[in-house]
């Protein structure tokens, strides 16, 4: 069988051809988008300069660059590079408002929790199973805590906790 090469080109396939460990019959599109983007001659050339154990990686970056030249004619790998960074900056940047923000809630956690009573802070109240408890109480027994205690740690879902109702309802979360 010829290489995808040679099969393009429409010449003979010789058993020492440069060409045919790296573009095998059945994967055409390979020869054909570095062949469209570097040219025949070109390719046989760069590889002849090549060290046989390196050609593999070689190829592979040529096919790599043609496809991203062939998206983008214009910056090529270097446009994917580019945007790679931008996502990376905006991905830090994310990650430092939220380790802020995780910062400034564990103060506020932290403040809050000087002032709770002692038995609030035995039973953490961020556990499902503690979330069911709350909802299962009777409405007496869930006055045993005032709104205004569990507000300073968590002011949206204080009502939310303290809702009249007998079933166990889902986190709102």
């Amino acid at each position: 069988m010829p290489c995808s090469a040679c099969k393009l080109l429409r010449r003979r396939c010789t058993k020492d051809c440069i060409l045919l460990p790296h573009f095998p019959p059945a994967e055409p599109h390979k020869f054909i988008v570095v062949h469209r983007i570097f040219g025949a001659s070109n390719i046989t050339k760069m590889l002849q300069e090549i060290p046989m154990d390196n050609r593999e990686d070689a190829v592979i970056s040529m096919v790599y660059e043609a496809t991203a030249r062939l998206r983008d004619p214009v910056y090529g790998t270097v446009g994917i590079i580019s945007a790679l960074q931008k996502h990376i900056f905006h991905l830090q940047s994310e990650l430092n408002e939220a380790s802020a923000e995780a910062m400034s809630l564990r103060t506020q956690l932290s403040n809050a929790s000087t002032s709770l009573p002692s038995s609030l802070l035995e039973v953490s109240p961020f556990t499902p199973e503690n979330h069911e408890f709350h909802h299962s109480q009777k409405s007496s027994q869930q006055n045993a805590y005032s709104n205004n205690d569990l507000q300073l740690l968590l002011p949206e879902a204080a009502d939310y906790c303290f809702q009249e109702t007998d079933q166990v309802l889902p986190l709102p979360y």
